[in-house]
């Protein structure tokens, strides 16, 4: 099998920066060519949108996409009391209904290519309390079901879709985490490896499931946290200590 994307078409969503920047670099160092969709540079559009998402399938320079990764997201990280309703939308409409309907609109540019993947980027926020916002965690226990439903449904289609739930990162989202002492042991105290990842780590399995390698694998989500998510409570060790 070949371990390279030489020939593959890919969009990425949030391409300009963090993790987005990342798998747009990975993918275009292993051949691929990638339209980088982004608020700041490349397809300049807000999928949070109709109009944004539009403009994204009108800008497509190709009849066929061989990977769409459905990357952008935001939070606003406060207490559910503290939200607004416009602060839940929208954080909803970037994170869970962009994915949805990118991915709907772009199924016969899919479709045509015949090896048509699909990556949704999510979180250990979806199935843990990490904090972070109930918004934010809700969207991306739906970011992971929406890979496990489709890929049932367009396995048919010759379309894969898994899903990747990162632990923390370390990008500009992150800044005031990093630079927090307290966050960072906390962090590296629940972290069985000790530390944050680094987007490039995330990007190098978002490669992979767009690759012949991965021909196999669909509805799957990839925790790349470190062993944060399979950590639970060591009690042996404090009875040793």
């Amino acid at each position: 099998m070949n371990w390279n994307l030489q020939g593959y078409r890919a969009v990425v969503t949030g391409g300009s920066q963090g993790i987005g920047r990342a798998i747009v670099e990975e993918y275009r160092r292993l051949g691929a060519e990638v339209m980088s969709v982004s608020l700041e540079e490349g397809v300049v559009a807000d999928v949070a949108t109709a109009e944004g998402r539009e403009q994204v399938i009108a800008s497509l320079p190709w009849e066929t996409v061989d990977v769409l990764v459905n990357n952008v997201g935001t939070n606003v990280r406060k207490p559910t009391v503290e939200y607004t309703l416009a602060e839940y939308e929208r954080v909803m409409a970037t994170n869970a209904t962009s994915m949805h309907e990118l991915s709907r609109m772009m199924h016969p540019w899919l479709k045509r290519s015949g090896r048509g993947s699909v990556v949704n980027i999510g979180s250990v926020a979806g199935v843990l309390s990490v904090g972070s916002s109930a918004a934010y965690a809700m969207t991306k226990a739906a970011v992971a079901h929406l890979a496990r439903y489709l890929a049932v449904e367009w396995a048919k289609d010759g379309i894969r879709v898994n899903a990747i739930a990162p632990g923390w990162v370390a990008t500009a989202l992150t800044e005031k985490i990093q630079q927090s002492g307290k966050a960072m042991r906390v962090i590296e105290e629940r972290t069985p490896l000790g530390r944050m990842g680094r987007p490039e780590e995330i990007a190098a399995v978002a490669a992979f499931l767009a690759m012949e390698g991965a021909s196999y694998l669909t509805g799957a989500v990839i925790p790349v946290d470190g062993a944060m998510s399979a950590y639970g409570m060591d009690m042996t060790a404090a009875l040793r200590e």
